[in-house]
């Protein structure tokens, strides 16, 4: 029996077969590409399995494929500055470094050469110490920047779900002072709205803090590029394509996923991995299941306000503010969390007058697990 290879992922960071281009990266790819284009960073957000991620891995894959691109994806968590120089260094254009050669023997070797044969046991080895130079972090890293660009090579760093850390405040200075002294590199972020804010919120209480926000404005200056719902036509027509089923049957589940990127691929694998006698309702439990995992995230981060606005959105039903704040605790704040919700992606305000929520289920998901 031939085992059928289901299309459709829930690997993070993947496309697969039934990728829905929404232009972001070759947005972000061609100015890069561009002599005439002055965009060098670029901010992916949008909700968690939106697919930022997919956006930020077709840039990483395009240009690290161009051969005057060096392309350097690095962890939040990890130590940026550290890694980004160790990338560098690997580059055969980066010469500071002094080479030095020992030669471990029982045997006598005399002089420099190089011993080939004689008696007893020869090791030869190389090994490189730093130039001692590079005494300083970011003087090293800009030189060897500077070396990349005089070689005709775009330094591109990107950094997937990033979150501000001691390290990653670090990487981002530096990398200020190198686009005010004209360097050919190029940054691309990827996260939650709340996460990149984060780095240029001042906070008077906290003079470090402030000091540090303002010298990040690049940062909030640099173009955002929001991950939003999939087009519903791209969803239908893939679905009929990969699940082989009707227009009418495909428009269902799009209904069901309300073009949310994650949904989509969710339910698109659920239901060709189901069983001839299933029907689309009786996938509906794992799809919960599965989607409800991924909002169990989403939930605590959000403030009591917040859920409470959310809870009375659902109630009012409608998503007219006047049936919202009808069971809001606090109405006259209704404007305040709309606006904070939106900028959470959590909800649309394409609609005139009305207010439309993005994750699909999700008032499920508050009756059952967030009514407490």
């Amino acid at each position: 029996m031939a085992v059928k290879i289901d299309p459709f992922t829930l690997t993070p960071g993947v496309a697969g077969k039934p990728y829905i281009d929404c232009g972001i990266a070759d947005e972000i790819i061609t100015n890069f590409k561009s002599s005439e284009s002055s965009k060098y960073v670029y901010k992916i957000t949008g909700l968690r399995g939106s697919g930022k991620s997919v956006e930020y891995g077709k840039i990483l894959q395009t240009l690290e494929k161009e051969k005057n691109w060096l392309v350097y994806p690095l962890s939040a968590e990890g130590n940026c500055v550290k890694t980004l120089i160790s990338y560098l260094s690997q580059e055969d254009f980066i010469n500071g470094k002094m080479t030095e050669t020992s030669v471990k023997t029982n045997a006598t070797a005399e002089g420099g050469i190089s011993i080939i044969s004689g008696k007893g046991s020869i090791e030869v080895t190389k090994t490189y110490a730093e130039n001692n130079n590079f005494y300083d972090r970011e003087a090293m890293l800009a030189s060897m920047i500077a070396k990349a660009n005089k070689k005709n090579r775009n330094v591109l760093v990107m950094i997937d779900d990033i979150s501000r850390t001691d390290n990653t405040v670090e990487l981002l200075s530096i990398l200020g002072t190198m686009f005010n002294r004209g360097r050919r590199v190029y940054l691309v972020v990827s996260g939650l709205s709340k996460n990149i804010e984060e780095f240029f919120t001042i906070n008077k209480k906290n003079p470090r803090r402030e000091v540090i926000a303002k010298s990040l404005s690049f940062i909030r200056r640099g173009e955002t590029r929001e991950v939003k719902p999939l087009d519903k036509f791209d969803i239908v027509n893939n679905y009929e394509k990969y699940l082989g089923v009707d227009s009418i049957e495909a428009k269902r589940l799009y209904d069901m996923t309300l073009g949310y990127a994650y949904a989509y691929q969710v339910l698109g694998s659920l239901y060709f991995n189901k069983k001839r006698s299933e029907t689309l309702e009786d996938l509906i439990s794992d799809y919960e299941r599965t989607l409800f995992k991924s909002y169990n995230l989403d939930w605590p981060e959000l403030t009591d306000r917040e859920q409470d606005f959310i809870r009375s959105y659902y109630k009012g039903q409608t998503g007219k503010a006047k049936d919202t704040k009808a069971y809001m605790s606090n109405p006259d704040a209704y404007n305040t969390y709309r606006d904070r919700l939106i900028d959470k992606h959590l909800f649309s305000a394409d609609k005139r007058g009305y207010l439309e929520p993005k994750l699909p289920r999700f008032d499920r998901f508050i009756e059952i697990w967030c009514n407490d």
